[in-house]
């Protein structure tokens, strides 16, 4: 079976969650005998090991000097020219790979449009910068043949999309490297490590934790807890003025090998977002059997429930007041426990084999449907 996989960028040559999502992809699909895959991509140089036998095709990549949109259609038109010339039995484009011309590949043509971030801006700003992506995911959606889902309240937005068009939705979540078994749960000392990993940006709820942080101080329960808050973006500079609460320390960017050392010595993931698709922090922290606690949007209640951490309501500063203490009350027994059932949830559901093998068994079916 001969797999095209369109991408504007492949981790570490490019950075983000979509890129990083097709690199790891590609590697596990290429594992598979069965399948002959061709990435196509922005990078002049190869960046798969070449025992892998992954066929790479460069596509010019995007002028980032000029109109992003523009830009962005002119990469798809030079993707489906490359298309043209590739016998690929299924083609998987991340994002907005496959706009121009995309017609003429519909029947073949799964799209993989991730946390759908265009619809879930809070400002009316937002709104306005999302409103184009907005109408070229619709434009996308309408002529594939399968979109897909990370799950959750992402599920019925994108059916409302494809509704009438003879296309349809498949949920397929994001995938995480599980360790072969869970890491074990440190010890509290009296004081528990709450880590946040992400952009520090007003979406991620940055706010409500350092709101929550000062009234537990307040409060007295300064000894209780300790924030520590991986990451960089435009929330930074202010909040080092303004001054951190005294039980906040900002670590900064961090390496992966510095983001495992936060991960072991954590004893909970906090990710008070405001919108999300299904965050990458979150299936990392499962996978390293640490309870987590994060907002309720987009595909976390995949992820999370009682059983390893408190799905919460997004920016609800009292929401989190309480779960934290009730998680402070809990035991070291029982927060392990916790910690015990994400890792095997994450084993189950979200490991990258378990993953591929849902995209292996979907590109099945629309070939299959070809015939």
């Amino acid at each position: 079976m001969r797999i095209a996989l369109c991408t504007d960028g492949v981790f570490p040559q490019a950075m983000g969650g979509m890129q990083r999502h097709s690199r790891l992809l590609a590697e596990h699909l290429a594992a598979h005998a069965d399948i002959e895959l061709t990435v196509l991509h922005p990078h002049p140089t190869l960046v798969f090991d070449p025992d892998l036998g992954i066929n790479e095709v460069y596509i010019k990549p995007i002028d980032e000097r000029r109109f992003y949109l523009r830009e962005l259609y002119t990469y798809s038109g030079r993707v489906a020219q490359a298309l043209d010339g590739i016998p690929a039995d299924v083609i998987l484009s991340q994002g907005f790979c496959v706009v121009k011309g995309i017609e003429r590949f519909s029947h073949r043509l799964i799209i993989h449009p991730h946390g759908l971030e265009m619809f879930q801006g809070l400002t009316r700003r937002d709104r306005i910068v999302g409103a184009p992506f907005r109408s070229g995911l619709k434009h996308i959606v309408r002529h594939a043949a399968v979109t897909i889902s990370l799950g959750g309240k992402l599920t019925p937005l994108l059916q409302g999309m494809v509704s009438g068009t003879g296309g349809r939705v498949a949920v397929l979540p994001n995938a995480v490297e599980v360790p072969s078994s869970p890491w074990a749960y440190p010890e509290d000392g009296g004081t528990l490590h709450i880590l946040f990993v992400g952009r520090f940006a007003f979406n991620k709820g940055i706010d409500v934790l350092l709101a929550v942080a000062s009234r537990l101080l307040t409060e007295g329960h300064g000894d209780r807890f300790r924030f520590i808050l991986a990451g960089d973006g435009p929330e930074r500079a202010r909040m080092e003025r303004e001054g951190l609460p005294a039980n906040v320390q900002l670590v900064g960017k961090v390496d992966d090998a510095q983001l495992n050392t936060l991960y072991a010595e954590c004893h909970a993931l906090l990710l008070p977002t405001r919108f999300e698709g299904m965050p990458t922090v979150v299936l990392e922290a499962m996978a390293r059997a640490r309870p987590v606690l994060v907002s309720d949007v987009g595909a976390s209640a995949e992820l999370v429930d009682a059983s390893n951490g408190y799905l919460l309501p997004p920016g609800n500063a009292a929401a989190l007041h309480d779960a934290l203490l009730q998680f402070a009350d809990r035991s070291q027994q029982e927060r392990t426990t916790m910690g015990r059932a994400g890792y095997a949830r994450a084993l189950a559901r979200f490991s990258w084999p378990a993953v591929t093998a849902g995209f292996v068994a979907l590109f099945r079916q629309v070939a299959a449907a070809r015939q």
